[in-house]
């Protein structure tokens, strides 16, 4: 299975006039046995959950692509038993910064968690809070939820764990899969960002991203006029995509 992989995110136009840092993060791996993504998105009224986010990534990448050469299918249960090793993780970190950590855990580790694993015999795509996800041409957008409150996975450090949604698609049937923070509902058509130019520059989807967070100024020289087209990607937005040929 030949898999091409591109990563963008950049801080949306309301995040950089406010001087706050983009929340979200990104991480992949190939394993022998297939590819993981995981977009993390953290939440925009916690004072640090961009490093939740950053840290989610890397732990849910790295726990899925553990349990992933160990054997595990990929499915639902992948994802529920990659999910209670991040838990751990959190549970582990949290205890070592303070006795009580509860303010750490609203504070730092409140994020929302997409992830997807590329095998040749299976497509998996799992998300615990809100994002865009797109399995070939279907596009499908998970929440908003009630009053903009999305479950997160640290949850479960102060309370029930909350449950993720799961689909699994034949990667015979379609041939890539993007999945992106909610900031990524804005855009018109999220696999329209897929061209060749992404999977070849690993710096080519974040400058997209760039230019569609960014006010366009424009001269209309006939109407003697400035036009000004508002930012299209007013939160922060990170994709991670993937495509493939079966040999």
């Amino acid at each position: 299975m030949n898999t091409e992989v591109a990563t963008g995110s950049v801080a949306g136009r309301v995040h950089r006039r406010m001087a706050r840092p983009n929340q979200d993060a990104v991480s992949w791996i190939r394993t022998r046995c297939g590819v993981v993504l995981v977009v993390c998105d953290g939440c925009g009224g916690a004072p640090r959950s961009e490093v939740g986010a950053a840290l989610g990534a890397r732990l849910w990448s790295r726990a899925l692509a553990d349990r992933l050469d160990a054997g595990a299918a990929a499915d639902a249960t992948l994802f529920e038993a990659a999910g209670d090793d991040v838990i751990v993780r959190l549970r582990e970190l949290s205890g070592a910064m303070a006795a009580d950590p509860t303010a750490v855990v609203i504070d730092h580790f409140m994020f929302t968690s997409l992830a997807a694993v590329i095998t040749p015999e299976v497509i998996a795509v799992h998300a615990i809070g809100d994002g865009v996800i797109a399995l070939g041409d279907a596009i499908r957008v998970v929440g908003p939820y009630p009053e903009n409150q999305p479950p997160y996975l640290a949850q479960a450090l102060v309370g029930p764990r909350p449950a993720g949604l799961t689909w699994l698609a034949d990667p015979r049937e379609i041939d890539r899969v993007a999945i992106a923070s909610d900031g990524a509902g804005a855009l018109p058509d999220l696999t329209g960002l897929a061209a060749d130019i992404v999977f070849r520059n690993p710096a080519a989807l974040t400058r997209r991203l760039s230019l569609l967070a960014e006010d366009q100024v424009e001269i209309d020289w006939d109407a003697r006029r400035v036009v000004r087209t508002p930012a299209l990607l007013d939160d922060d937005t990170t994709i991670a995509m993937a495509r493939w040929s079966l040999r």
